[in-house]
């Protein structure tokens, strides 16, 4: 999902509607703004109740999603693995050589 929004000359933004109302955001929330390598993440506080393990590693992909974008057609498990095992033996051929 992407959205823009504007910068007011008191520096504040406005976060889309929808994006709060799927995100669950309401008025008062305070967020930890964080810089990342020139971009600005603004991460609302953990939830009161304690995630569970699938819930914390669904966030985390989400989290990782945000950032690393592939814009590609789909790649296959196999075609996966063999890049990673390429890699890992040219890493490795590499060590050896030296």
């Amino acid at each position: 999902m992407s959205a823009q929004t504007k910068l007011s000359a008191k520096g504040q933004i406005v976060i889309p509607k929808d994006v709060r109302d799927r995100l669950g955001l309401t008025e008062g929330m305070v967020f930890d703004v964080i810089e990342r390598g020139g971009d600005i993440v603004l991460k609302p506080p953990m939830r009161s109740n304690a995630q569970s393990g699938v819930e914390a590693v669904a966030n985390a992909v989400r989290e990782i999603q945000s950032f690393y974008r592939y814009e590609g057609p789909p790649v296959s498990i196999e075609d996966m693995d063999r890049a990673v095992g390429d890699a890992v033996r040219d890493r490795f051929t590499r060590k050896q050589s030296q």
